[in-house]
């Protein structure tokens, strides 16, 4: 039996939450029964390059500046000697639109699209008109969760029938187990074993609101004077959220520590875990199932996705999208009973190890591609 060919296009895989799920998904798919091939309609970014690296092949820069029509012949080009099955299509605007019509036209057996959003920053919905035109040819769109399954469904106006969950997953015993013990990582970023570490790790994006953690970090410096935070990822707005730091006079409780790979090692340097995101975006963040197989407490906007995994009080602390005063408010919740916090970091723990791992993620995947590839 010959192996599916499943092609993914992506405008970038950059660093961001659903680059690296795909990114694992591709990595442990079953090399018996899938051939990944990898097609970036930009460059590859931080972790297609490693990707490509690794062995999976792949092409880059299909689409020459902002507006390419002539990428989708490019793409069509690609399609029609590499015949994939299967087309799986990233929400980028330019990899749906570009991917499923290229797809088409080669007579690939099934578009696929996965959502990783509840709306676009700036925008009430996540697909645009000519996205919302290419899903009568488009076999399925991933959903992330049930509550996300039911904003497509009732938000975004995709029929049902089309609609797929896949829950995301994480390698649950790399964060249980880190290289490093926890004094050691402190040390490497100059934090005492007395600190009280509040991390928050996501791209510096608008929808992420790290001003938010900013301005909670300071009301609570008084109250709190061994507040540490760490500020995890790069994007446009490190120059203008490291200006605001200054403002603040927040030197020596912030640092921006700009992308890293060892978000596991610098978990265990951590008391909390912040996302105090925007109500877009958000469906089942990375990072909060991150924090929560590393049994650190988690702090998060009550927004899309999130309530399904942090329940409030129970298996960590929800608040108002980017307010301020609740962000720092469930902070200190969280810093002032360390037993309390345990407990919560503990069935948070056991929900993500039940529900969440890598490995169901990765077979729900391949049943999907074999039932769209028959």
């Amino acid at each position: 039996m010959s192996s599916i060919r499943i092609a993914f296009v992506a405008s970038t895989f950059e660093v961001g939450g659903a680059e690296r799920v795909v990114s694992e998904m591709i990595r442990r798919l079953d090399p018996a029964r899938f051939n990944s091939q990898l097609y970036f309609l930009r460059n590859a970014g931080t972790i297609g390059r490693e990707l490509l690296d690794s062995g999976v092949t792949g092409v880059e820069n299909l689409q020459r500046g902002r507006i390419d029509p002539i990428a989708v012949v490019r793409l069509g080009d690609c399609f029609r000697r590499d015949r994939p099955d299967v087309v799986f299509c990233l929400d980028h605007h330019n990899a749906m639109l570009w991917g499923r019509i290229a797809g088409l036209l080669a007579g690939a057996k099934a578009l696929i699209v996965a959502s990783h959003s509840t709306g676009l920053y700036g925008r009430r919905g996540s697909f645009r008109r000519s996205d919302r035109m290419m899903m009568r040819f488009t076999r399925c769109v991933v959903a992330l969760s049930e509550t996300h399954a039911a904003y497509l469904r009732d938000t975004e106006g995709i029929d049902p029938a089309r609609i797929r969950i896949v829950e995301n997953g994480i390698d649950t015993e790399r964060y249980a187990k880190p290289e490093g013990s926890r004094s050691e990582v402190r040390e490497q970023f100059g934090l005492t074993p007395n600190d009280e570490v509040v991390i928050m790790v996501a791209a510096l994006r608008p929808e992420k609101a790290h001003e938010t953690l900013l301005a909670a970090a300071s009301k609570l410096r008084n109250g709190r004077p061994n507040l540490r935070c760490l500020i995890v990822g790069d994007g446009d707005r490190r120059g203008e959220l490291e200006a605001m730091s200054r403002r603040l006079a927040l030197d020596g409780i912030v640092q921006f520590l700009g992308q890293r790979a060892d978000i596991d090692r610098l978990l265990r340097a951590s008391d909390v875990l912040v996302l105090p995101s925007k109500p877009v975006v958000e469906t089942l963040p990375l990072c909060v199932l991150e924090a929560m197989a590393a049994g650190v407490p988690v702090v998060a906007s009550r927004v899309g996705s999130v309530p399904d995994l942090v329940r409030d009080q129970e298996t960590g602390v929800l608040i108002a999208p980017a307010d301020p005063g609740e962000l720092a408010a469930g902070i200190d919740y969280t810093l002032g009973d360390r037993s309390r916090s345990a407990a919560m970091a503990e069935a948070a723990r056991k929900l993500v190890v039940e529900r969440y791992g890598v490995g169901r993620m990765v077979r729900d995947y391949e049943t999907l591609f074999e039932e769209m590839a028959a």
